[in-house]
């Protein structure tokens, strides 16, 4: 009787395993549709934003869309830094290293599989020189040659303020070029072929679309990230690389469902912006909030040295942002051969990460 018991224990167990992770493959099915559906009208409603205020699509681009389309990485970054376990807070350099690495390498990627982008000399010139510098600037603080011996790599709170502060600044300068027309603005503030795709409705209704949206691209992120790590922890997977794949990927969801919407409908600017300003929120304001709160460490390996890993992705990281620069210096667009190389790229580092990358802390 009592082994009878045992087993029916057992099956019952297993029974609720089972459903647990069904359930959890439902909620990112669900997640994922409300990317799609939620990319799909925040594309409708930023185009007519653009209209109705006679802004570029690039400009909505990179300040409404691109901070919407960040939300996700901010509100898993926050939820990390808060938590009471500081093995949480390694999610935080993966999530944003690795999002944007995805953003580039991915995102572009397949938008530029599915049509060659062509784009704004003006992303060329400035933008993306800009979010260079700002990559720059983070790896810097990351590694810290002038850190004191002893002193645990990490961004700190001193940096993250610093980082705020060229965020505040960067979305000034990006203000002031949709509200002005001299062309020394950071991008120019004339509308660029936006009515096409514009809704039959007003500023009002269009702000509300946006913001709806922007909730459904959000609960959809949410669902999908949080499925996609419990079943990642069903496979005994650990959080840094968590955070560098299924987190990183999970969280740039809205990028790509904004990105490939907006290319199929022949919005490039918009999704190019979407890529380049979603990377500065990423660098600027994500990382900023997240190191004001609790430092955000670089992955050590066992024995408190640098973990390999970790270098491969500050490496990857740099390395896609500036091979983007040069490709859009040297040919001002974005080719179909192009996507598939940066995919390549992601693929064989992602594919790395998650599978052979050494163990790290």
């Amino acid at each position: 009787m009592c082994v009878w018991g045992l087993t029916f224990l057992s099956h019952a167990i297993n029974l609720g395993r089972m459903l647990e992770i069904l359930l959890n493959v439902i909620l990112l099915a669900a997640g994922i549709s409300l990317l799609y559906f939620g990319g799909d009208w925040l594309v409708k409603g930023a185009v007519t934003l653009a209209d109705r205020l006679g802004v570029s699509a690039l400009v909505i681009g990179l300040t409404v869309v691109a901070f919407g389309t960040s939300a996700p990485e901010l509100a898993v970054n926050i939820r990390a830094a808060l938590s009471s376990n500081i093995e949480d807070v390694g999610i935080s350099f993966g999530n944003i290293f690795g999002s944007n690495i995805a953003n580039i390498a991915l995102i572009l990627a397949i938008c530029a599989i599915l049509k060659t982008l062509t784009v704004n000399k003006q992303l060329v010139r400035k933008t993306i020189p800009l979010l260079l510098a700002f990559t720059g600037l983070a790896t810097f603080m990351v590694l810290d040659p002038i850190r004191k011996p002893g002193e645990k790599p990490e961004i700190d709170w001193f940096d993250g303020m610093v980082l705020l502060i060229l965020f505040a600044c960067f979305l000034y300068l990006t203000t002031m070029s949709a509200l002005g027309k001299r062309k020394r603005t950071l991008l120019p503030g004339a509308v660029e072929g936006v009515g096409d795709m514009a809704g039959d409705y007003s500023v009002k209704v269009a702000v509300l679309v946006v913001l709806g949206s922007l909730g459904g691209l959000w609960l959809g992120a949410e669902l999908t990230v949080s499925s996609a790590i419990f079943l990642a922890e069903k496979a005994s997977i650990s959080k840094a690389v968590i955070g560098l794949t299924v987190v990183a990927f999970g969280t740039s969801l809205p990028e790509l469902a904004v990105g490939v919407i907006a290319t199929l409908r022949g919005q490039a600017d918009l999704a190019i912006g979407n890529v380049v300003g979603s990377n500065v929120f990423n660098l600027l304001l994500v990382m900023g909030v997240t190191s004001s709160i609790r430092d955000v460490p670089f992955p050590l390996n066992p024995e408190g040295g640098y973990s390999e890993g970790g270098w491969v992705d500050v490496i990857v990281f740099c390395w896609v942002v500036v091979l983007l620069y040069l490709t859009v210096l040297t040919q001002k667009r974005i080719s179909k051969v192009e996507g598939w190389i940066l995919l390549t790229i992601y693929l064989l580092y992602t594919s790395w990460r998650f599978f052979f990358s050494p163990m790290e802390v």
